[in-house]
C-alpha cells in the first residue's frame, strides 16, 4: 500500500514540476514579449514626421522655401498618418496588457488590466492603416481582459484563455506588423528617394559653383542616409518580434491541452531565445 502511496505522489509531484515549469516558461515568454513591444509606440510617432519630411523635401526641391508653409501644407497631406498612429498606439496598449495578463495568469497571480484600455477603444474608430474590422478584434481582446478579471481567472485556465482570444490576437499583431514592416517601411523608402533627389540633384547642379556649401550638404545627406538605412534595420527587427510573439502564441493555442509537457516547455523556452537577442538589437534609433 505504501508503494503505491508514494509511486501516486511521484507522478503528482513530477506533473506539478511540469506544469509549474511550463507556466515558467509562459511567463518568460510573455515579459520578453511585453519589452521587446514596449519602444513600438516611439516608432509609430515617426509614422506621419516621415510622410511630412518627404513632402517637405519635394517642395523644396521644386523651389518652395517658406519653412512655415511648407510644414503646414506637409502636415495636411499627411493627416491620415497622424489619425493611424494614435490607433497604432491604442492597439499596441492593448498586445502589451494582454501579454502581462496571461503571464500573471500562467503564474497564478491576481488578473488585471488597464481599465482605461475600454475607453480608449470604445473610442477608436477605423483609419486607414486601422480598419474597422481590425479595430473590432482589438475591441475583442479588451472584452477578453474584463472577463478574465471580473471573473477571477487563474493558472489552471490559461488553456481558456489563450483558445478564446487566439484568433483576435493574431489579428492584433498582424495588424501591427503590416503597419510596421509595409506601410512604415514605405514611407521611410519615399523619405529617402525624396531626399536623395534634393540632396544629389543639388549636388550636382551646383557643385562647380559653391565647392563648400556642396560639401556640407553632401555630408548631411550620408548623415541622413544613415538614419534612415537604421531605421529601416530597426523596422525588420520589430517585424521578426512580432513574427514570433505570433508563432509562440499560436503555439500556445495549438498545445493549449498539453501545456503541461516537458516538450512544450521547451519549444516556448525557444521562442524565448529566439526573443532576446532580437530586444538586444533595438538601440535608441528614433
Amino acid at each position: 500500500m505504501k508503494k503505491h502511496v508514494y509511486a501516486y505522489l511521484l507522478v503528482w509531484s513530477l506533473l506539478f514540476t511540469t506544469g509549474c515549469a511550463t507556466n515558467k516558461a509562459i511567463q518568460e515568454f510573455t515579459t520578453a514579449s511585453a519589452s521587446a513591444t514596449s519602444r513600438l509606440p516611439v516608432l509609430a510617432d515617426d509614422l506621419s514626421e516621415s510622410c511630412i519630411r518627404q513632402n517637405q523635401y519635394l517642395a523644396i526641391r521644386v523651389g518652395s522655401f517658406d519653412p512655415l508653409r511648407l510644414r503646414q501644407e506637409s502636415e495636411t497631406k499627411c493627416i491620415d498618418f497622424q489619425s493611424s498612429e494614435k490607433s497604432f498606439v491604442i492597439a499596441n496598449k492593448v498586445l502589451v496588457n494582454y501579454l502581462q495578463t496571461l503571464g500573471k495568469l500562467a503564474g497564478g497571480d491576481i488578473v488585471t488590466y488597464d481599465k482605461n484600455l475600454d475607453k480608449l477603444v470604445n473610442n477608436l474608430g477605423g483609419t486607414s492603416l486601422i480598419p474597422k474590422e481590425k479595430v473590432n478584434a482589438i475591441s475583442a481582446v479588451v472584452s477578453f481582459l474584463g472577463q478574465a478579471t471580473a471573473n477571477r481567472w487563474r493558472r489552471k485556465q490559461v488553456g481558456k484563455a489563450i483558445a478564446a482570444v487566439n484568433t483576435d490576437i493574431q489579428t492584433l499583431i498582424s495588424t501591427l506588423s503590416s503597419i510596421v514592416t509595409k506601410d512604415y517601411f514605405q514611407l521611410l523608402q519615399n523619405e529617402q528617394l525624396a531626399a536623395k533627389n534634393l540632396y544629389l540633384g543639388t549636388i550636382k547642379e551646383n557643385q562647380k559653383k559653391e565647392p563648400v556649401t556642396i560639401i556640407l550638404l553632401q555630408q548631411q545627406w550620408d548623415r541622413e542616409f544613415k538614419v534612415l538605412e537604421d531605421r529601416k534595420k530597426t523596422v525588420a527587427t520589430y517585424g521578426e518580434i512580432l513574427t514570433t510573439i505570433a508563432q509562440g502564441h499560436q503555439l500556445f493555442a495549438d498545445k493549449r491541452t498539453t501545456l503541461n509537457k516537458k516538450a512544450v516547455k521547451k519549444e516556448i523556452s525557444g521562442y524565448t531565445a529566439r526573443l532576446t537577442p532580437l530586444i538586444s538589437d533595438i538601440n535608441d534609433t528614433f
